[in-house]
């Protein structure tokens, strides 16, 4: 569902128009009602709504001040604007910012309904846009990459059909809530593996440019599959049947394709496939990588894995040495690499170490093929962490100790959101940081965003920069808006900031 704000200094309007309509028939969540511009900016800061419903004129910021700070974010964001007689001059203002929704008050049921409709067909449209154009990037991809070699190489060696929980990982990657296709490519040859994967790549990067492709190769099958990306498949898997060097056998023979819900559900029918081979291929790019059944090694680095998560850092030297002895015991580059991200990655999911500093290592990782560095490199990474652990308690925890890190740093920065710093810093869901902020911290992003940008205030006024507001206003993140500034050091402090200073 679409959530919704309604912001209104009048009260009566405000309460009024959030019982008047049957919200949830129109795919609606109506999460919040605000009285003033200042409360509905804090509020999107919070809960990134899809569409805001908006008085233009209200104390603290006006609607026009409101869509303009939010035109200046990462946000994405459609409003309709409220108004009353007289005023379509400041509405007409508002179109420079992409508005086209405007309602004059009063206005009845049926006029709201038909502009959130149109709004909620105009933010699908862009939606479907903005998802084909900003698509992770190479970073992300290098992530989820390893993620998934090394759930594989978890669930490849479990007895049974019992598969583990993908909790841990759901931070860095969605598996519960995107629909994804499995294609099978039956009889394919390995000498016509290369071939056949560039052909592939081209194909999805022409029809499907922001989709990635993650492949599978085993006894002459090869498994594809990448997150849905449109109705009807038809068209693609008559490609997928034009692959093969002759056409002798049939295409239903030589070609499956299934359609999942999710990943977690694909990834359980694609394993339990190939998990009895010995050795299975997960394509990185067009370079097979393989995953070989050392399960005893696996289940002993594991083990201590689970053994430094524990905090067991008195016995760390001992444990180290193990770790280094099983790796200098295997000769393959790719499995000292399997086995190397799959404890990094576990150390980081379980253990709350910075998300951003594990994918910069898991990329130079995989671009590393000496096994006498891969072992240093793993070897040193996990003694890093050690220390990481072993230093003084901490309030929060390292990817909330970075969130604010990142906020104290860019202080400057009006346009400063959590989704920004999820998604560009943490490389992370913004769903998943601003639950675990709050629960941390026991307030909500904007709040402690405006609480730090306060404190900052107070320390330049009190270091003799009262005659300075403006520059006060722009080192805080406040941008050439004084008045704004002030507005909200008053509310926060009860003194504008020249009586703050004075005082």
């Amino acid at each position: 569902m679409l959530k919704l704000i309604i912001a209104d200094d009048e009260r009566i309007i405000r309460e009024s128009i959030s019982t008047l309509i049957n919200w949830s028939s129109l795919g609606i969540e109506l999460i919040g009602l605000c009285s003033d511009g200042i409360e509905a900016y804090n509020m999107i800061l919070d809960e990134c709504p899809d569409i805001v419903l908006t008085d233009i004129r209200m104390p603290g910021l006006s609607g026009l001040d409101l869509i303009e700070r939010i035109s200046q974010t990462d946000l994405n964001i459609q409003f309709i604007l409220l108004s009353g007689f007289g005023e379509f001059e400041y509405a007409k203002q508002a179109m420079r910012y992409r508005v086209h929704h405007y309602l004059l008050k009063p206005c009845n049921e049926e006029q709201i309904i038909d502009s959130i409709k149109d709004v909620i067909q105009e933010h699908y449209h862009q939606k479907a846009f903005r998802d084909m154009q900003n698509r992770q990037k190479s970073l992300i991809s290098n992530l989820h990459y390893s993620l998934l070699s090394n759930i594989i190489h978890e669930w490849m060696f479990l007895s049974g059909d019992f598969c583990p929980s993908l909790e841990a990982y759901s931070g860095f990657m969605d598996f519960y809530n995107t629909n994804y296709e499995l294609c099978f490519l039956y009889f394919l040859e390995e000498g016509h593996l290369n071939d056949v994967l560039n052909k592939v790549y081209l194909y999805m990067k022409k029809q499907a440019p922001s989709i990635t492709v993650y492949s599978l190769y085993v006894k002459n099958t090869l498994l594809l599959f990448f997150e849905s990306y449109q109705v009807s498949y038809e068209d693609m898997d008559a490609f997928f049947c034009s692959l093969y060097p002759d056409n002798e056998t049939d295409c239903v023979q030589q070609y499956r394709r299934v359609s999942f819900s999710n990943l977690s559900s694909l990834l359980e029918m694609a394993i339990s496939k190939v998990k009895r081979y010995g050795v299975i291929y997960f394509m990185n790019g067009i370079r097979p990588v393989p995953i070989c059944n050392y399960k005893s090694v696996i289940t002993r680095m594991d083990e201590l894995a689970a053994l430094l998560l524990k905090d067991d850092f008195q016995n760390f030297q001992i444990q180290l040495g193990e770790i280094r002895h099983n790796l200098e015991g295997i000769s393959s580059p790719d499995f000292i690499r399997q086995v190397g991200s799959s404890m990094i990655i576990k150390l980081t999911a379980e253990g709350n170490y910075p998300p951003i500093d594990t994918t910069e290592f898991l990329m130079l990782l995989n671009q590393q093929t000496d096994p006498e560095i891969l072992c240093k490199m793993i070897l040193e990474k996990i003694s890093a962490m050690a220390e990481h652990s072993s230093e003084s308690a901490r309030n929060h925890s390292p990817l909330i100790e970075d969130v604010m890190q990142y906020v104290e740093d860019n202080i400057d920065n009006p346009n400063l959101t959590l989704k920004w710093i999820a998604e560009t810093h943490l490389f992370m869901n913004v769903d998943y940081v601003s639950k675990r902020f709050i629960k941390e911290t026991n307030q909500k992003f904007s709040h402690y965003l405006s609480n730090v940008r306060i404190q900052k205030a107070k320390q330049l006024l009190s270091e003799g920069h009262a005659g300075q507001i403006q520059w006060v206003a722009q080192q805080v993140g406040c941008g050439n808006n004084p008045q704004y500034f002030s507005q909200i050091f008053k509310k926060s402090t009860g003194l504008t900031p020249s009586a703050y200073a004075k005082k």
